[in-house]
């Protein structure tokens, strides 16, 4: 299965409305409308980082207020980059792993 679609059916079994993206062009038009909650993002996307993306969001105050996980299979020194501005959980991850790191997050 696919990451985004397991992803997809992992936030949708906790209880939240998942809006899954493939591109950080298609992230940045739906977050004009409305910013989540929680916003899970890979660094590394067909049409960009996502950690500029969510630079992006640290700067708007309408969106400061997202809770990021990262979800990677960046190298390490990558995600230890990127743990600065979130936490991350390395792919291939258990879904037991990722439950636990969503719900973390979710919670603030």
């Amino acid at each position: 299965m696919h990451t985004l679609s397991l992803l997809t059916e992992l936030v949708a079994s906790v209880g939240m409305e998942p809006v899954p993206f493939t591109r950080i062009s298609s992230a940045r038009r739906a977050l004009r409308e409305r910013a989540p909650a929680v916003m899970v993002i890979d660094d590394d996307l067909p049409d960009g980082r996502g950690a500029e993306l969510v630079r992006e969001l640290r700067a708007d105050p309408r969106a400061r207020s997202v809770r990021v996980l990262f979800c990677t299979a960046a190298e390490a020194a990558r995600r230890r980059e990127i743990s600065q501005l979130a936490p991350v959980i390395a792919k291939p991850f258990h879904l037991d792993d990722m439950e636990r790191a969503l719900a973390k997050v979710a919670s603030g």
